[in-house]
């Protein structure tokens, strides 16, 4: 196993009975008809294998299942995606998390030894019996396994199998989806600390727009006249303000 992925799995710690190590063909996700051309390009060209390493049910780890009107956590797969390039990881993530029906976590890696994590909350499709739905992808960007930066390292420690809220697959998944949060809240502030999903993603959602907003007014920055310069670096100003004010608050 590649050393880069083999740190992030010891540093988690999952239950040894739950190794699995399976090889899943890459025919299984090239051949879903859910995926256009450019994706299948995209997954062909820099996906080198995709291995199922653990399965987590009842039977491999002392964790019950959990079902309610909207979702349903059985068990959790954990699949590890060797990459050719860092290209399009994020979709990538996205591919593998609506071709396979589990809930997943997913730990991608290269052979000079970054990594990333992806996990994705499912729910049952409205529109399609026996169907699941994405609600969210939550996928991190590349880490130096060799030099994690610090709110990095405290984000794959605060994921140790130990420190995890055991009583359901869902209870489990929901703690992971605080720390996936606490990650994206920590790349705009710089610290990585864990609070509930759902108080933080509003404000991570605007500091997505504001951000949005300001690289599509530097775009009209570089085109523009003078005196509308000075209007658009106001705005710039503005938002970018805006910006270290909710970053400091995540």
């Amino acid at each position: 196993m590649n050393k880069a992925i083999e740190n992030i799995w010891n540093a988690i710690s999952f239950p040894e009975a739950a190794l699995l190590g399976k090889r899943v063909p890459k025919k299984q996700f090239l051949e879903s008809g859910e995926l256009v051309a450019s994706d299948k390009k995209l997954f062909r060209e820099n996906v080198k294998t995709v291995y199922w390493e653990y399965t987590l049910k009842p039977s491999t780890c002392p964790v019950l299942p959990y079902r309610d009107n909207e979702r349903e956590y059985l068990e959790v797969a954990v699949l590890q995606v060797e990459m050719n390039s860092q290209k399009g990881h994020k979709r990538i993530a996205e591919i593998i998390h609506r071709v396979i029906p589990y809930p997943l976590m997913l730990g991608f890696y290269t052979e000079s030894g970054d990594i990333a994590l992806s996990v994705a909350p499912k729910r049952f499709s409205q529109a399609e019996h026996g169907a699941f739905v994405a609600e969210r992808f939550y996928t991190t960007g590349w880490m130096n396994s060799d030099a994690l930066k610090t709110q990095e390292a405290a984000f794959v420690a605060s994921l140790a199998w130990d420190s995890m809220p055991l009583q359901t697959y869902g209870t489990l998944y929901n703690a992971w989806m605080d720390r996936f949060t606490g990650y994206e809240c920590s790349v705009l502030s710089g610290a990585f600390t864990i609070g509930k999903a759902g108080d933080r993603l509003e404000q991570l959602t605007r500091c997505r727009e504001i951000e949005s907003r300001i690289s599509e007014l530097r775009g009209q920055l570089k085109k523009a006249a003078f005196n509308r310069q000075v209007e658009l670096n106001t705005q710039i100003k503005k938002f970018e303000q805006e910006l270290k004010q909710l970053a400091a608050s995540l």
